[in-house]
């Protein structure tokens, strides 16, 4: 019986400000950041997904306090922020704007970006936020990049017998050491397990080179316990 599809995202959550650390100087200082910002990488057999979310607000109480004296005045009218999310997977993607809004209010940019891609071949991802504001400027500028892959490893299933959960081990005819490889395979609720598994991975790397986190796709039952060729390191 095939198994049930189980599709993993990969999520690097920064919360931003979580404790209230004050931007900027003179009048801008009393604005707290309170942002979450977040990246994702996803796969199918030939597409690369990427992600990238921010969403917040700013808190903060204006004041005369610190030297701020004219800080009533700066206010009229009140500062505008907009939020910007970068997402750039090989060379597809670019910056994203998201609505504006009181700089007090609740604003969002999500940017989502999708490639052809060849399993084993690794893409430089690269991703970033700003929020910006009309009178303070870029207020946040925090991003990163790293190399995504799809990986393909066939498995088999060591211990005969067993049901839903399968102990397993890659089988490889090109390499002993595969790029992503599982210990167990979910086969479905109270179904018997295959011989093997052809299993498809998300490979995440921050320099291009193991080592490589990976992220469950799928896995596909197979009576075919001839080893296949694995995705490398």
């Amino acid at each position: 019986m095939k198994p049930t599809t189980t599709r993993l995202i990969f999520l690097t959550i920064f919360l931003l400000a979580s404790l209230g650390t004050a931007l900027g100087q003179g009048c801008f200082n009393w604005m707290i950041l309170e942002y979450s910002t977040y990246e994702s990488q996803t796969a199918d057999a030939t597409h690369i997904y990427t992600s990238v979310l921010i969403d917040g607000t700013t808190g903060g109480t204006c004041s005369s306090n610190g030297g701020c004296d004219h800080c009533g005045q700066i206010m009229n009218p009140p500062p505008v922020h907009t939020p910007k999310a970068y997402n750039v997977i090989a060379s597809t993607g670019g910056w994203g704007t998201g609505a504006s809004g009181a700089w007090n209010s609740y604003i969002s940019e999500e940017n989502d970006q999708t490639i052809s891609a060849t399993p084993g071949t690794q893409y430089l991802f690269n991703y970033d936020w700003e929020i910006l504001c009309t009178l303070g400027g870029t207020l946040l500028n925090n991003g990163g990049n790293g190399y995504v892959s799809i990986a393909n490893t066939k498995e088999q299933t060591t211990v005969p017998g067993q049901n839903t959960w399968c102990t397993s081990a890659p089988l490889c005819a090109n390499t002993s050491n595969p790029r992503c490889k599982v210990s167990s395979i979910y086969e479905g609720s109270n179904q018997p397990c295959h011989p093997a598994h052809w299993c498809e991975f998300v490979a995440v790397s921050a320099s291009g080179t193991a080592p490589y986190s990976c992220f469950l796709v799928d896995c596909q039952g197979s009576i075919d316990t001839t080893p296949g060729i694995c995705t490398t390191q």
